[in-house]
């Protein structure tokens, strides 16, 4: 029994009974506490100054004549410093220390406190009743009762119930730090899963052992499952590259035989513009099957390798090479960083991934530019905005996006002027999506194509 009661303190349901119920108790146990605390409600005299009050009452027996006091309404007070009040309990009359001002009170109080063998007590502002207590003059019974003059109550308790509002801020006080705690308690194993998915729909599939660490149950088997997801998928990321790997290996193959029967066609029967023909569309298919597996491990590398770097890192090294390109082709780079402090910025991802999508950039840029390729990096929004401007012929305003498909060409002798397998933007969309980031396309005002990537940067 106790083995299944603590199974079951484990589990949400426990977490959430437990403490609301533990907080419902308290709110209940101080609204029944709290009445008794006020002094200006009738409550029971304590022990102690009761036995005080009984001996007044016995001392003023053998003191005074209760007599003669009550018939002439003289006004007398015990040793301890109490004013006296007697009622004659048959007629209702009060003689003693009786003003203006206390009458009232003692008529209210008179109506609460009438049994002497249960003495109450009361407070109203300045003065506090207590009685009755019976006591014996010489020809008749009175009821006696006790005035003390107080200070006026300013107790904690007061105030509460004078002000609701304070009682319910008394009461929320109480309950909050409960509440808190069970609201932790779901709260921090949730937030690990949030910031584990997001990693994974960042593209990180690494598995979060505190997501198996929580200890809620129901929580406890989420995050299990979270990271058999994981798992999961990173199984079928490395099969992906795998498969892929594998049928480039196998296609690899044939394009060898294909190639070597070409060059023993050619020793044969000479050059002609077929075999040229035949040996270009060979090696563009070689080159389409090697952009493919590139591809593929920038995919799987996305997943692997992440890190938080300065974004200068992305083009340090693409800009020089880019440029000593660029000069061969009789290209002028002109490169524009409005970013003042550009190694104070940050993005996390795949620094290696970034700085390549750049590098296809620029070079598909340098295929078509007449004379000039233009980049220009700014920060916008909290995005690092990178713009490729070249002064070629452009392509027609209803392909802009589709230019980002894998394979496509704006056109087929373009292509093949220029070589290209149209994986070159397929690759760098595949990049910056994977950053969480976008690019597009639109015409240059150097008359060419423009091409714009957006990476969001990473925030502390």
């Amino acid at each position: 029994m106790i083995r299944k009661f603590s199974l079951f303190r484990n589990y949400l349901v426990y977490h959430i009974f437990s403490s609301f119920f533990i907080t419902i108790a308290i709110i209940l146990a101080i609204a029944t506490i709290l009445p008794n605390l006020d002094a200006r409600s009738v409550n029971p005299i304590d022990e102690k100054p009761l036995q005080i009050f009984q001996t007044e009452s016995r001392n003023a027996e053998l003191e005074y004549n209760l007599d003669e006091i009550f018939e002439r309404g003289l006004d007398v007070a015990t040793q301890g410093g109490f004013s006296i009040i007697l009622m004659e309990p048959s007629s209702g009359i009060l003689r003693g220390h009786i003003t203006d001002s206390n009458m009232r009170y003692l008529h209210s109080f008179i109506v609460d406190a009438s049994d002497p063998l249960a003495p109450q007590k009361r407070r109203f502002g300045k003065i506090e009743l207590y009685g009755p207590f019976f006591v014996k003059g010489e020809s008749r019974g009175y009821y006696q009762y006790f005035i003390d003059n107080v200070n006026p109550q300013r107790e904690f308790v007061d105030v509460l119930f004078d002000n609701p509002w304070a009682l319910v801020a008394l009461l929320l006080t109480i309950s909050t730090p409960i509440l808190l705690w069970l609201s932790w308690r779901i709260a921090r194993p949730v937030k690990e899963l949030r910031l584990t998915a997001n990693a994974v729909a960042a593209g990180s599939l690494t598995i979060n052992p505190e997501l198996e660490k929580a200890k809620i149950n129901e929580l406890n088997e989420v995050g299990q499952s979270f990271n058999q997801m994981i798992l999961s998928l990173q199984r079928l990321t490395t099969y992906h590259q795998r498969l892929l790997s594998d049928i480039s290996h196998e296609l690899k193959t044939p394009l060898t035989r294909m190639q070597l029967t070409t060059s023993i066609m050619r020793r044969r029967n000479g050059e002609s513009a077929e075999i040229t023909r035949l040996e270009n569309e060979i090696q563009k298919l070689n080159e389409m099957i090697m952009n493919l597996l590139a591809l593929s491990r920038k995919e799987a590398n996305q997943h692997i390798s992440r890190n938080i770097f300065s974004i200068n890192h992305i083009w340090d090294q693409v800009f020089e090479d880019a440029k000593f390109e660029l000069e061969q082709n009789s290209i002028d780079l002109f490169v524009s960083l409005r970013i003042p402090f550009p190694a104070k910025n940050y993005i996390n991802g795949n620094n290696k991934i970034l700085s390549s999508a750049l590098e296809n950039l620029i070079r598909n840029a340098q295929k078509y530019a007449k004379s000039e390729v233009k980049v220009t990096a700014f920060i916008e929004n909290n995005k690092l905005n990178i713009i490729v401007d070249d002064n070629g012929p452009g392509i027609p305003d209803g392909q802009y996006e589709d230019i980002f498909r894998p394979f496509y060409r704006v056109q087929e002798d373009r292509a093949r002027h220029t070589g290209g397998t149209g994986l070159g933007l397929a690759i760098v969309l595949n990049a910056v999506q994977y950053h969480k980031g976008e690019v597009f396309a639109e015409r240059s005002p150097l008359g060419g194509l423009r091409v714009t990537m957006k990476l969001p940067l990473w925030q502390e």
